[in-house]
């Protein structure tokens, strides 16, 4: 078994109307925010001692869910016992190991409830369920500030991660993120973006939840068939959440969630740091993979000297040598620019 070594730094006395955002955007890397939202309705509630059962406070936690519920469908994942919590791919990797269902909030939780004290269980997992949209009141009652230049532009997108023991498999998502741990025990296996190399990514589509994920088991490293994942797990980042916790990380970086308690709720805040007239890089990944991905090596060499050149490098040293009035779509970025480029790729795509 490989030890993570690497430690994510903890800032305690925090609350939702101090975070430090200066500060852990300069960090760029994971932060524990101990005790975030300790005062939280929900995370009291699963906190609340009692004599009765070891499972009471999950229901209690739940009652309150149930009682603000708006009684909107959502989907929920099931999978059986064997899968021992691992949402993910079947064998050939062209399905999965779990199947989904429109359902409501009292369905899903009585079907938890009457497996609550059984070791052998199903699992149900509803995930990234819309705070405001599924529990518009409780969305009330649950928030951080967010004041800081860089969400003028982007509010942060509140979402609601519901469910029994859960794993989900190594993935990076685009937006910045923090997680907030409300009811249940959560894990974070974190790694830089430049790790991707290591994490033996599966296919780009169909993925378990709309995100390409890791095919490797972090838990039982087989470094016989994925022998670069050991390098991923030196440099990986080890989060461990209490109910009230809270975990900032930057865009781009890979993670694996483990939610351990048979009842478990997580809240996240996701916005873009980038302007939103910008687009989806995905885009761009994707229609390089079809014009580029399969060209000769020397051609490609000569794509990566022009990429590095217009897009990596200094855009100010690209376009300083040329008088701004034929700029083009060399000039800064703006929404009319991005409006004008992307009529032109449209126009070029549809050719």
């Amino acid at each position: 078994m490989i030890t993570v070594k690497n430690k994510v730094k903890i800032l305690e006395g925090i609350t939702p109307q101090s975070i430090p955002y200066d500060e852990l955007f300069a960090q760029d890397q994971p932060v524990i925010l101990k005790g975030l939202v300790k005062d939280w309705p929900l995370v009291k509630a699963g906190q609340q001692p009692t004599k009765q059962s070891a499972q009471q406070p999950a229901n209690k936690v739940m009652e309150q869910l149930e009682q603000h519920y708006n009684k909107r469908p959502m989907v929920v994942y099931k999978a059986p016992a064997e899968i021992k919590a691992r949402f993910g791919y079947n064998k050939s990797c062209t399905g999965f190991n779990f199947t989904s269902h429109r359902s409501t909030i009292p369905e899903v939780f009585d079907e938890i409830r009457r497996q609550l004290t059984q070791d052998e269980h199903d699992y149900l997992y509803i995930n990234s369920l819309k705070f405001d949209e599924g529990f518009p009141e409780l969305s009330q009652t649950h928030q951080l500030a967010f004041e800081h230049p860089e969400f003028e532009n982007n509010q942060p997108v509140a979402k609601i991660w519901l469910g029994t023991e859960s794993v989900a498999a190594a993935h990076f998502d685009q937006p910045k993120n923090i997680a907030c741990c409300v009811a249940g025990k959560r894990r974070f296996t974190l790694f830089p973006p430049d790790q991707i190399h290591n994490l033996y990514p599966g296919p780009l589509h169909p993925t378990p939840g709309g995100q390409v994920v890791t095919l490797a088991d972090l838990s039982k490293p087989d470094l016989i068939r994925f022998p670069r994942l050991k390098d991923a797990l030196e440099n990986a980042y080890i989060a461990d959440l209490e109910p009230g916790d809270a975990l900032y990380y930057p865009s781009m970086w890979w993670h694996e969630v483990e939610a351990f308690g048979r009842f478990n709720v997580m809240v996240n805040y996701w916005w873009m740091a980038a302007a939103p007239y910008l687009g989806s890089p995905m885009d761009v990944l994707m229609h390089a993979m079809k014009t580029l991905r399969d060209r000769p090596a020397q051609e490609k060499e000569a794509w990566r000297s022009l990429f590095n050149y217009y897009i990596f490098d200094d855009a100010e040293k690209v376009r300083e040598h040329l008088p701004p009035e034929c700029h083009g779509a060399l000039a800064t970025m703006d929404e009319d620019q991005a409006r004008r480029l992307g009529a032109m790729l449209r126009n070029n795509l549809n050719r």
